[in-house]
């Protein structure tokens, strides 16, 4: 009697284990970069002159 109840015991706590921890695992989120996106951007100053152009360019 004792022996089948340590045995469910058992069992029931290894599956509690197994799953708190796969819900821990996929709960984290990973930051992921962004995108890129080519294409050109330009700075202005305050009159409205470009002062600065920078391109992007993609390599996937």
């Amino acid at each position: 009697m004792w022996r089948n109840r340590k045995l469910r015991l058992g069992i029931v706590l290894a599956i509690a284990i197994v799953a708190a921890f796969v819900a821990w695992r996929t709960s984290q989120t990973t930051p992921r970069k962004p995108p890129c996106e080519p294409g050109r951007h330009e700075e202005k100053d305050a009159s409205g002159k470009v002062i600065k152009v920078t391109r992007t360019t993609c390599f996937e």
